[in-house]
């Protein structure tokens, strides 16, 4: 008779051989991600919001520092120097201090739908507009944080993890200290770890009484709350079933991202989702734990417009989502096949891995994607956005 646990120990042990390998080829040996993004005078404008001859203006009059100047004699700009433009413009790409984050969970429970591919996109996004960014990934598999590069082997030995803060016996109260930093200098990460999966049985294990209850349901809720003013939004990577850890997500949630597939089995299977999340928050409403999420927006991922039947499929979608569903669909793509395989997303780096056309076009399709988004969270912050200054941060010639 086969030794069941023996044989899958072994096959993990191999596959995480094979994982670090697999790093090896993306990244150094033993080396952390390091972003080496660099944007020429119109791209850095455009993040900026203001014009290449505004800023030049500005740069010439002493207001900002010098460009850098590459090899090649052309002017470029680094992540760290567009933070440090919308410093001394005094411009906010976020929310005012006093406004608490959007809280945004990227969720469904069918899986291949780009749930955590999404969630890395829209986080780096984010940040290439200036935007602070927490990512909490509460799924056990870990996919989000592996994109981030985040250490799991360093995880193991740690008592500062969102297993440790989730667990009912609390031996972590402070939410700050499973935070870690990334490669973006505005984005930080609450990572998965191996032990978030056994969580899940200690939240029900010993779970009586109705305070008991509310209090286990809303642990993520309350970690958070100890840093949402602290960033613009946060986004929760949820776990692809809804018990109790899929039960704090959702009522640490203030919004809802539904990616999902134009095909029939995933439409058919969002129905059923949807279902679940009406019922999980009529549950949740039974604990005092009301929860109304301030929107959701409904997304078609990997959409391919040749494919059978996937623009009737889109159609029926939008039917049924009205104006919940987000205009642009995100277009299938070898580039970010390729970009995650190489643990980065397309916005890590400006060298294309297909062509340059297919690289232009798959990033082109996410801005207008994420921008819709961003709009929406926009709406939540009752400030103007990119208005946090007056008449003096304004650059030569332009009016307020």
């Amino acid at each position: 008779m086969i030794d069941t646990i023996s044989n899958l120990r072994a096959m993990v042990d191999n596959g995480e051989a094979l994982s670090s390998q697999l790093k090896k080829v993306a990244f150094r040996p033993r080396a952390r991600k390091k972003l080496e993004l660099t944007f020429g005078p119109g791209r850095a404008a455009d993040l900026i919001g203001r014009t290449p001859e505004a800023i030049a203006k500005a740069e010439a009059k002493g207001r900002l520092p010098q460009p850098k100047i590459g090899s090649n004699g052309r002017r470029y700009y680094t992540l760290e120097d567009l933070t440090l433009i919308r410093q001394a413009l005094g411009i906010i790409p976020g929310k005012q201090s006093h406004e608490p984050a959007v809280v945004l969970a990227v969720q469904n429970f069918k899986g291949g739908v780009g749930k955590s591919t999404i969630t890395k996109h829209l986080a780096d996004y984010l940040s290439l507009q200036g935007l602070r960014v927490l990512v909490v990934d509460c799924d056990p598999q870990a996919s989000t944080s592996s994109l981030f590069d985040v250490d799991q082997e360093a995880l193991w030995a740690s008592e500062e993890t969102l297993a440790h803060f989730l667990a009912p016996t609390a031996p972590l109260n402070d939410f700050r200290l499973t935070i870690q930093d990334t490669a973006w200098p505005t984005t930080k990460i609450v990572p998965s770890s191996l032990g978030l999966g056994e969580i899940e049985w200690h939240m029900v294990a010993g779970a009586e009484g109705r305070q008991e209850i509310m209090r286990r349901f809303g642990l993520l809720r309350s970690g958070i709350s100890q840093v949402r003013r602290e960033f613009d939004v946060i986004l929760l990577d949820p776990p692809p079933a809804m018990g109790f850890l899929g039960m704090n997500v959702m009522a640490a949630a203030t919004g809802l991202v539904i990616p999902v597939p134009a095909r029939q089995l995933d439409f058919l299977s969002t129905i059923h989702f949807m279902t679940n999340i009406a019922d999980t928050l009529e549950s949740l409403q039974g604990y005092d734990m009301g929860v109304n999420y301030d929107f959701i927006r409904v997304v078609a991922s990997n959409y391919s417009r040749s494919a059978d039947g996937e623009t009737g499929m889109l159609r029926i979608l939008q039917q049924m989502c009205g104006t919940n569903m987000l205009t642009n669909p995100i277009l299938a793509s070898e580039e970010i096949k390729n970009s995650v395989q190489e643990f980065r997303s397309v916005y890590e780096s400006d060298k294309p891995i297909s062509s340059h056309k297919t690289f232009t076009r798959c990033r082109d399709n996410l801005d207008l994607v994420f921008a819709e988004i961003l709009h929406v969270i926009r709406q939540q912050w009752p400030s103007t956005s990119l208005t946090g200054f007056d008449d003096r941060h304004l650059l030569d010639g332009e009016a307020a």
